[in-house]
This record gives C-alpha cells, structure tokens and sequence, in this order.
C-alpha cells in the first residue's frame, strides 16, 4: 500500500507537462547591520560563491543590499566587512515567486581590527551569549526534514537529546525532562500553549504549533546552559521570530493539502518608508475525517500577522499577532451490527473499553499579540522594548453514557467531569544591548509580568454520582525578572559568556540568583571546546498554586531549580561536515512533589486534582552524552547523524529514587535527502529520516485489585519500573517545485510513521471479556499537499 502511494505520486509529477528550458532570475536582498548595536554596516560586500562572472554587490549607507538578475536555485553567499568576522550563508534557495530577503547581523572580529585577514566563517549560532547546545535553523532548512510539518517542535526531534513525549503530539523532550520545562519565546515575548489541543493531558504539549511555517523567519533553540536572557525554563529553550511581509509588491501563498488550507498574503504598506504586512490563515480538514469515520473529530483554524513599521526617529516597529482555535469532539462508542455480505457473517461492535462509554468535548483557544520596538542609541547601543498580551484557554466537558442495555444506543448522559482553565498575561519587557569596547559586550534586561487565572475542576466519584468540587478559583499574581550578560572577547579564538539572572514570583517567598557562564576556545583552526555551567529556574501553572493542602491553606512553593553542567568538543571534519560531542549533567532540585505519593513535576503530567499537600523536597539528575555527525546541503545532497546515551532519574516525597516518565536511555536518528535540478529550473527533492530509541516507561498494574475494580489499578509503588520495546520510526518525503517565471508550485508528500509503529501507552481493561490488554497508540499521517506562491 505505501509503494502505491509512492508510485502514484511519482507518476503524477512525470505526467507533468514539461517546462521549456529558460533562464528565470529573481532578486536578492537584505540589509547588513552590527549584531549589538543595529548599526547598519555601509559598503559591506555581499557575493554569490562560485559565480561566474563573479556577482556581488556592496551595501547602502542604510545598510541594504540588493542583487538582482540570480538564477532560481540554491546559492552560497559570503557577507563580509572590515574589522568583522564573514559570514558564509549556504545553500539559501532562491525562487521565482518573490524576492529572498536575508537580513544578517555581522560580529566584530579582533583580528580584524588591525589587518584585513579573511576567515570566513559559518552562522550556526543561535546567540552570541551560547557557547554550547545551541543552534538556530531557518524555515526553509527545516522543511527539509521528513516528517516535521513544518513545526519547529517536530523539527527538533532530529537533534541530539530531544524527542516526542507521544508521537500524536508536538511536545518537546529535552535530555529525559518534561515537555513542561521548555521556555517558548515568540518575537521576544514568553509564551505558552501555543500550539492547537494542548493544555489537556501533558503541560507545554499539543498536537500542532498554532502559527504556521509560511510566516516564521527561523528559530533559535538551546538543549541546555542556555543565555542569562531566558528565564522561566529549565530544560530548553525555543525562540522564534516571524519575517517581515515583502516590502515591494503584494505576494501570495495558497497550500491545500490532507491536513487542511493555508493561505497567506503579504505586500508594502507604504514603499516610501518600507512598511509592509504579513498575514497567514489556516484551517484544519482532520475533524472532517473523523467525523465520516464516526471517530475522534479535531477541528483546528488560526491565524498570525505581523505588521512592520520602520522610522528614521524612533527606530523599528512592528505589531504582530497569533490567535488559534481548537476543538476536539470524542463521541461515545456505538453499538454495530452490520452483515458482511462477502463473509456472510455479521460483525458485531461493542462498547468495550471505559473510553468507550464517555463522551468529551475539549475546546481549546490560544491568542498573543504584541508591539516590538528596536532603537538604535548612538553607534554603541541599541535598546529592544516589547509589550505584549496572552491567553490560554482549556475547556473540558466529558459525560459517561449509561446504556440501557449493551446492544442498543439508547441510555442516559451522566456529567463526569468538568475542567475549565483560563490564563492570562500581560508582559512589558526591555533589554539595552552595548558595546563596551572592541573586547567586551554587554546586554542588560528587564521582564514584567502580570498574570491571572480563572479555573474550575469539578468530577464524579463514580459515573453516575454527582459532581464534587476539586478546584474553583479566581486569582492574579506578578513576575519580575531581571538580568545581566557580558561576553569577553579574551583572543580572536578565546571567547567568555558570564551573567546572572534573578526573578521574583509574587507566590513564592524567595529571590533567585541565577549565574550563567560559557567558555568557548578554537584551540586549533578545526577544533573547539565549550564548557558552560548554568542555573535556571521556573514556575508552575498559576492554577497549581491554589491546590488546597489538607489543612485548607494554599501550598508554598519555591521554583523548581536545575544546575546544567554541559562540556563540548566540535570538530570540522571537512568544509561541509562537522562533528560535535557533548556531554552533560542535570542537578534539579526544589522540584514540586506530592507528599506521601510517586508524583512529581519532573514527569508532569497536567494537574486538576491533589489529596495532600505539594511542596519542593523533590530532586532529579540527567545526565549523558550527545553526538552529531552533520553534513550542510552541499550539492544537493545532506545528512544530520545524531547519537544519544543519558539516564534521567527523579526522588519524590519519599525519597525514592525513580525513572523519570521520559528515562528512555538511547536514541538515534538519520536524516537525509537529496535535490535533483529538473528542467534547469525545477527541484525534484527527496528526504527521509529513521529514529530508533529506548521503549517508553510503564508502570505495572495490580492485576487482583484491577480485576476487582474493573479498570486499571496501576501499582504507583514501582511507577516507571518497566520499559516498553525499543521503537523505530520512519518518516518519508518527497517534493518537486517547479519555478515559472511570475510564480512556484510545490507538490510535496510528507508521511509520518511509514512503518506503522505503535506506541505503548499503558494497558486497559476490557470490560466485556473482562480481560487486560496492551492500550497502544498509532499516529499515522500522509499529508499530500499543493502549494503555490504567487
């Protein structure tokens, strides 16, 4: 069935009415600025690699460059400018639809600043406070990658150290913590759920990113150490940023495919100060084929912009916005008998299982929007300035179906449970970054914010039982956060990151001080070594802090704490392959636990209910070792080897040393793929990427008591004890852009879970042979897909 599904798309771009062979050009262009100050760098020089006669140009006293008359296809430019280091930008593919806008933001070099000596090197960075475990990735690079759809969370399951919780979800796993310690940060606000259905099994988690790919400009991404800028994680770090809309004529992008409509539209506001717009819609086809297949119905839309406004006064605004809606529908299972006319037999369907008794409508909802200002303060400064708003809603009704008797659909609705969350923020942030001088560096910030919950949980005891109160609650509370980082330029090869951050949460009665340092050295020209040491912090849901104990009063709590010790030696193998080794160890502490139970935030799951008080005597470890063996795109051709070996263990209230949910040991993963030029214009691309890791962590069950019960009964005493088998997961696709000269098609084929693995996901009872049986996922998505740019 899958070689069908191949050949047949192979067929259809063969079929394709050939192109006529000519030469189609498009523009490149940008603007070239220093990386502190956002001083624009006059007569910097921009060259196409490898172009014959040699195509280059020089920037404007605006810092602009543009390059016109390229050929469509995949370029290699080298940036360059007296007294700072090269930049070397490879493969960027150019289209005919529009314009490739590359904004780049140069580093001054010491050893430039007395003699012109050209070492050209790549920007692979993902700040230039990182010394270690980090690195930043444009939307094109990632849509490369098999099996991502275009989500920057399922991207990062290619890199060293990172995973899915669930393979149905998007959630982050970064060296064995939970998903729920990653720092989100969209155009320089924190955020959180921003992604489509989450907020319901597992906190940070959804089933996908709730802006689409066609209006990011790329994002950073940090497994550990990571900046004294961000604070509120302590796993990770995602920091994306949304492109500015084209600055000279109206563009368009429609896609249509298996998982829904994307459109997008973007043009100048004003040519003659370069204001533009950018503006993206989505709608999800998913809850169509749920309900036609009379199953679980996910209806998903959104929609992002952002709106750019440059001034010759007052800097750079721009006012941006996302906003998504999600409803999952999980209708209770029915009653069939229907007659096999081929088998002559009836087939008979049954309500078996719990799930299959209950009925749940979940309604999702996630909104920011926000105002960003960057102001150029002399020729050392410049001060970056956000105000912005979020929301997370989660709204969960679920009702148990008592049937009359198990072969009709006829019965009565029972309300089981009632979850409602909704969390607000209003956010103001500032950070002034100077140049101190030519050997030191300096950025300075301050985060406000100001939060508020509205949250109810109500639930049956058993099904048809009234409903008791767990949680009902109105409150606020704010946050301050404040830090400092200077990088010391020692040697042009010897570089050094220190700072500290400190945060004051309303509902916590303490100050944190958060040191954070990094030492980068390029002991030889092909060889460096990193280490860094970081303390990060975080806080809870605003919801958790008002769980009752069992004297009545709200619980205490501290920010939970992780110390990150991370070494790394990189070696540039040959100009296009490099390798990294890192090796790592976690120290958590203060982490939130529950008295006289296994359960602790290191595998949090997503709290509605607690019998007994939370407090901050649980301690966890990770640690392990990362490889990456990487190959960049070099003629068409690229490959990314990443290795993992790691343990992560927790200590909950009772002082018992545990795997963590996430404790899977290993993992490996391959990706690839291979361009071919079609019709001198056209791209013929194939990608693939194959994971193989340790199985998921089980708990066993009490099979006496569960038999009794007639549900599972796991045995909390020993939780995380098993492990499943070890899983492979095999991701495929397939892309052919054909360039016209006004316009690009894209047909593309990205199918996840080409061998249909199964995820354990623990066990279930069956309630009509009265039997326990493996409870297993399959997240299976063929997403065939047409896009045009225009």
């Amino acid at each position: 069935m899958k070689s069908k599904i191949i050949y047949t798309f192979l067929l259809i771009l063969l079929s394709i009415n050939s192109i006529t062979s000519q030469n189609i050009t498009q523009t490149i262009k940008g603007k070239i600025i220093d990386i502190v100050t956002g001083e624009p760098l006059i007569e910097a020089t921009v060259i196409i690699n490898d172009s014959n006669p040699v195509l280059g140009t020089t920037t404007d006293n605006e810092g602009n460059y543009i390059l016109e008359n390229v050929e469509v296809g995949r370029h290699t430019l080298s940036i360059s400018y007296l007294g700072y280091k090269t930049i070397i930008t490879e493969e960027i593919l150019l289209t005919s639809s529009k314009p490739f806008v590359l904004d780049v933001e140069l580093d001054e070099d010491l050893l430039r600043l007395d003699a012109v000596v050209i070492t050209a090197k790549k920007r692979d960075q993902a700040n230039i406070m990182a010394v270690v475990s980090s690195r930043s990735f444009t939307i094109e690079e990632s849509s490369r990658l098999a099996g991502g759809l275009s989500d920057p969370s399922r991207v990062a399951y290619n890199f060293a150290g990172v995973t899915f919780s669930a393979p149905q979800d998007n959630g982050v796993v970064i060296r064995g913590n939970s998903p729920s310690s990653v720092l989100w940060r969209l155009n320089g606000m924190d955020v959180s759920g921003a992604a489509h259905f989450g907020g319901g099994n597992l906190a940070g988690v959804g089933l996908v990113s709730i802006y689409s790919a066609n209006i990011l400009k790329g994002s950073s991404f940090f497994t550990g150490a990571f900046p004294a800028e961000y604070a509120g994680g302590t796993s990770g770090v995602f920091d994306i940023e949304f492109r500015k809309g084209n600055e000279d004529k109206a563009k368009h992008l429609i896609q249509l495919g298996v998982l829904g409509v994307d459109i997008s539209t973007e043009g100048p506001l004003s040519k003659s100060n370069g204001s533009s717009y950018l503006i993206n819609y989505r709608h999800g086809f998913i809850g169509y084929y749920g309900a036609l297949a009379g199953g679980t119905e996910p209806y998903y839309q959104d929609v992002s912009f952002n709106l750019n406004f440059p001034t010759k006064k007052y800097g750079e605004f721009s006012l941006w916005g996302i906003g998504g809606l999600s409803r999952n529908v999980d209708p209770v299972g029915e009653y069939k008998n229907e007659f096999d006319e081929d088998e002559g037999t009836y087939d008979i369907k049954y309500r078996e299982y719990e799930g299959s008794f209950l009925e749940k409508d979940i309604h999702f909802g996630m909104g920011a929007i926000g105002l960003n200002n960057k102001l150029r303060l002399g020729n050392s400064m410049s001060l970056h300035s956000n105000i912005g708003y979020t929301t997370n809603y989660y709204k969960n009704d679920t009702q148990y179906f008592d049937a009359d008797v198990d072969t009709l659909n006829s019965g009565t609705f029972y309300p089981e449970k009632q979850l409602k969350n909704l969390e607000n923020k209003f956010e103001v942030s500032s950070k002034l970054y100077a140049r101190i001088n030519s050997r030191i560096t300096n950025e300075t910030g301050l985060r406000l914010s100001s939060l508020s919950v509205k949250a109810y949980a109500y639930e049956a005891e058993i099904p048809t039982s009234a409903l008791s109160e767990n949680l009902d609650i109105q409150e606020s509370a704010n946050n301050v956060t404040a830090y400092t980082q200077f990088r010391f330029n020692i040697t042009p090869e010897l570089n050094i990151n220190a700072g500290a951050t400190s945060t004051k949460f309303e509902l916590v009665n303490e100050i944190t001080f958060e040191p954070r340092i990094g030492l980068k050295w390029d002991f030889l020209p092909f060889a460096n070594i990193g280490l860094a040491y970081g303390r990060h912090s975080k806080r809870e849901e605003l919801k958790t802090y008002y769980f009752k104990n069992p004297l009545g009063n709200i619980n205490e709590l501290q920010l939970s704490k992780a110390d990150h010790y991370v070494a790394s030696l990189g070696f540039r193998i040959s100009k296009n392959v490099n390798l990294t080794i890192e090796g790592y160890y976690q120290s958590l502490f203060d982490v939130p636990v529950i008295n006289e139970s296994s359960y602790s935030f290191a595998n949090y799951t997503n709290l509605w209910e607690v019998n007994n008080a939370i407090v901050n005597t649980g301690t966890g470890k990770n640690m392990g070792i990362d490889l990456t063996l990487e190959r960049k795109m070099s003629n068409g051709f690229y490959y990314l080897l990443t290795g993992s070996i790691f343990d992560s263990k927790y200590t909950d209230a009772q002082n018992i040393d545990r795997n963590t949910r996430f404790n899977r040991g290993y993992l490996t993963t391959l990706a690839f793929g291979k361009e071919f030029v079609v019709s001198d214009n056209n791209l013929l691309g194939f990608n693939m990427n194959v994971t193989y890791m340790g199985g998921v962590r089980l708990t066993p069950y009490l099979e006496t008591e569960s038999y009794e019960a007639k549900e599972i009964i796991y045995n909390t005493d020993r939780i995380y004890e098993d492990q499943a088998s070890p899983e492979t997961w095999l991701n495929m696709g397939i892309t052919y852009k054909i360039n016209k000269s006004k316009s690009t098609r894209t047909w593309g084929l990205d199918f996840q879970n080409a061998l249909i693995t199964e995820q354990m996901a623990g066990y279930k009872y069956n309630l009509r042979t009265n039997t326990i049986e493996e409870d297993k996922t399959l997240f299976l998505l063929p997403n065939f897909y047409y896009k045009i740019e225009f």
